[in-house]
C-alpha cells in the first residue's frame, strides 16, 4: 500500500523518533529537552568531559511535557493543549527503576548525563565501588572508574548476558586485568550504607551503583493498553495490539512474540524507520537486525559486526562512526 495523508505525531526526540521523522518530515516530533543524549558518551563525562559532550541540539516542531493520550480521541496533552493526530508513533525511551531494592535510597541510579556529573562528583575520595548489574553499562560503568577497588554483582551466570559467549569472555579478561572483582550468581538482597548483602556474604561499599533496571517511559493514557515492562505490545508491524492506529518503537516497544530484542542505536533508528513506515501505510515487518555491537571497557573496544569479531582500532573506528552517525542525524532534523 502507498503513503496515506493523515497527521502523524511522534513522541520522543531519542534515536527512534529522530529517525522516524526523517522518514516523514511532515510528521509532528516532540520532546521535552532541546537536547538529545548520546548515550555512548555518558561514559565520558565520568572520565572528565563536559555535560555538553553528550548533549546535542535538535530541532522538535513542539517542545513541551507530554501529560497524557487519549487513544479513543486521538489526542496528546502536550503543555495543558490538546493535539489531535491521526497516527501516533511512541518512542519516549527508558526509565531505570530499583526502588524494588531493600535499602534503595543507598543507592545511586545512572542513565544520563545528570547522573554522571554527580556520580563523577561522589567518586571523590571513595575507595570502594560496588556495581549492580554486569550488562552493557555495567561493564563500560566499570571500565571507566578509576584507582579504587570496583566489584560488580550480577545476579547471572555471565556478565554480558543475551550476546554471543566471547563478549563475556573478552568483557571478564579485560576487566579482571583491571583489577575489577566480578561476582557471577550473586543477587542482592540489601544495601545498607557502607555495605552490600547478599547471600553470599557481605561487600564493602562507600558507593553503590545500580546498572540495569531499565523499563519503557510510557507517558500517561487515559486507556489501558496492553504493555511489558512498560513497553507497548506491537506486532511484527511495530502497532498496538489494542489500537491499529497505535505505534512504538525503541525502548518504548515490546514485539510480540519477537524473541530477545537487544535494544541498540542500530534497533532504535530501524525500529523508528519502519513504525513510520507502516504508519504512513506501508505493511512491512520489522526484522531486527543488530549487525554491529560494540563495548567499551576503559580504552578497549570489541564486539561484532555481522558474525565476525572484531577488537582494538577496528572496533574502535566502527564505534565512532556510529556516534558520528547518530550526530549527523540529530542534526538534519
Amino acid at each position: 500500500m502507498g503513503s496515506m495523508a493523515g497527521k502523524i505525531i511522534i513522541l520522543g526526540g531519542g534515536i527512534a523518533g529522530v529517525s522516524a521523522k526523517l522518514r516523514n518530515r511532515n510528521a509532528v516530533l516532540v520532546d521535552q529537552s532541546p537536547f538529545m543524549t548520546i548515550a555512548p558518551r555518558v561514559i565520558d563525562i565520568i572520565q572528565g568531559k563536559d555535560q555538553k559532550f553528550s548533549q546535542i541540539p535538535r530541532n522538535l516542531d513542539y517542545t513541551g511535557k507530554v501529560n497524557k493520550i487519549d487513544f479513543d480521541k486521538k489526542t496528546v496533552d502536550i503543555n495543558g493543549k490538546d493535539i489531535f493526530y491521526e497516527r501516533i508513533i511512541i518512542a519516549t525511551g527508558h526509565l531505570q527503576k530499583y526502588d524494588f531494592i531493600r535499602g534503595s535510597k543507598y543507592v545511586q541510579g545512572f542513565s544520563n548525563p545528570e547522573d554522571a556529573i554527580n556520580l563523577r562528583k561522589q567518586l571523590v575520595g571513595k575507595k570502594n565501588i560496588v556495581i549492580i548489574g554486569g550488562g552493557y553499562l555495567g561493564v563500560e560503568l566499570a571500565g571507566a572508574i578509576k584507582n579504587v577497588n570496583v566489584t560488580i554483582l550480577e545476579a547471572g551466570k555471565s556478565i554480558l548476558s543475551g550476546l554471543p559467549q566471547k563478549f563475556s569472555e573478552w568483557g571478564y579478561r579485560l576487566l579482571s586485568e583491571m583489577g575489577v572483582n566480578i561476582e557471577l550468581g550473586n543477587p542482592v538482597e540489601e544495601v545498607q550504607k557502607n555495605h552490600v548483602i547478599t547471600a553470599a556474604g557481605s561487600y564493602p561499599s562507600d558507593l553503590t551503583i545500580f546498572a540495569g533496571g531499565f523499563t519503557g517511559n510510557i507517558p500517561p493514557t487515559e486507556q489501558e493498553i496492553k504493555t511489558r515492562n512498560s513497553r507497548i505490545v506491537v506486532n511484527s508491524l511495530l502497532q498496538s495490539v489494542d489500537y491499529p492506529d497505535v505505534y512504538a518503537a525503541g525502548d518504548s516497544m515490546f514485539v510480540e512474540n519477537g524473541g530477545f530484542i537487544p535494544m541498540s542505536a542500530i534497533i532504535a533508528r530501524s525500529s523508528g524507520i519502519r513504525a513510520m513506515e507502516n504508519a504512513m501505510g506501508y505493511r512491512q515487518e520489522f526484522i531486527p537486525n543488530n549487525f554491529a555491537n560494540i563495548i567499551r571497557i576503559g580504552n578497549q573496544y570489541f564486539g561484532t559486526v555481522g558474525n565476525t569479531f572484531v577488537h582494538g582500532y577496528i572496533a574502535h573506528i566502527i564505534k565512532e562512526a556510529a556516534v558520528a552517525l547518530t550526530v549527523n542525524h540529530i542534526r538534519e532534523v
